[in-house]
């Protein structure tokens, strides 16, 4: 009874992600793979399984080591600066200048909050009806702000190479639902006919606009210093414009501008589809950990 009682206690346990126990006897853990010996059949052939294909291994002696994805877990990056800051290169020639901050919550999320400065970048000039006529060019003169959150889902690698880290946490493709909202105000361009009399005017507007996004992008890390992110998106749209026209003795607005609305462009005036799209590049912030000896 003691013989039979010892031997069935010496032996290690493999847990595999499908559910399945192998009653094994460890011979090897390699950086990628676990060898092992059958423990009914210890003479027998020497067999491997990937490290990724298991949960966790309870040794003869009670001690259990757990497994989880390579990619997955998180004291890989702990040597990584996990927040960014971005601006928009392209945007201060749009009329505005819209920066980011990024911050890695774990592997394969992060949230991300954007502040575009409706104004600070390229005066955006009004083409006028008129344009033959008019001597001195005429400025939209637009100035206000948006804000916009976001939460990203980025798909890390699914595969490695001999157990080398070739990733950052903040690398990779990903999903990026995001809410954004704004105000500014601009001049506009009205063209007025009233009794047989025509004539221009450049009236302020204030536009309120918000939608919700699905933004779909890819981010790459350079030596954990620099980055580059490029992204699109789409999703609905919602502003106070609206398009006025006449016939007859009216006025007739100028809709140059009233889909553009800086960090979103609608697709119409009043709700309707929102596209936005964008290329970032930024640099990382805070201090690696420091690696232990």
């Amino acid at each position: 009874m003691i013989i039979g009682f010892s031997g069935a206690i010496a032996q290690d346990k493999i847990y595999k992600k499908g559910g399945e126990v192998l009653e094994v006897k460890i011979t090897e853990i390699g950086v990628d793979e676990i060898k092992y010996r059958l423990f009914n059949d210890k003479d027998g052939p020497t067999y491997t399984v990937e490290k990724d294909r298991i949960v966790k291994i309870v040794y003869q002696n009670g001690r259990v080591e757990t497994f989880t994805s390579s990619f997955n877990d998180a004291e890989l990056y702990a040597d990584q600066k996990k927040q960014a800051l971005k601006i928009n290169f392209l945007s201060p020639l749009l009329g505005y200048t819209a920066l980011s901050y990024e911050r890695s919550v774990k592997p394969g999320r992060s949230y991300e909050a954007t502040l575009g400065i409706i104004g600070l970048g390229k005066r955006q000039e009004i083409n006028s009806f008129s344009s033959s006529s008019n001597t001195n060019p005429i400025y939209r003169g637009q100035a206000g702000a948006y804000i916009g959150a976001g939460y990203k889902f980025i798909k890390l690698p699914d595969f490695t190479s001999r157990g080398s880290k070739f990733s950052h946490v903040m690398q990779g493709t990903y999903i990026k639902p995001e809410l954004m909202f704004g105000v500014f105000s601009s001049r506009r361009e009205t063209y007025i006919v009233r009794n047989n009399f025509s004539r221009y005017e450049y009236n302020r507007k204030t536009t309120v606009f918000g939608g919700a996004l699905l933004n779909l992008g890819k981010q790459w890390i350079f030596s954990d210093i620099f980055l580059l992110d490029i992204y699109g998106g789409l999703g609905y749209n919602i502003n106070n414009n609206d398009d006025v026209f006449s016939t007859s003795n009216g006025e007739t607005t100028s809709i140059e501008f009233n889909g553009y609305h800086y960090g979103m462009i609608s697709t119409s005036a009043g709700s309707g589809l929102g596209l936005t799209s964008g290329v970032r590049i930024g640099i990382l912030l805070g201090k690696k950990q420091p690696e232990s000896n």
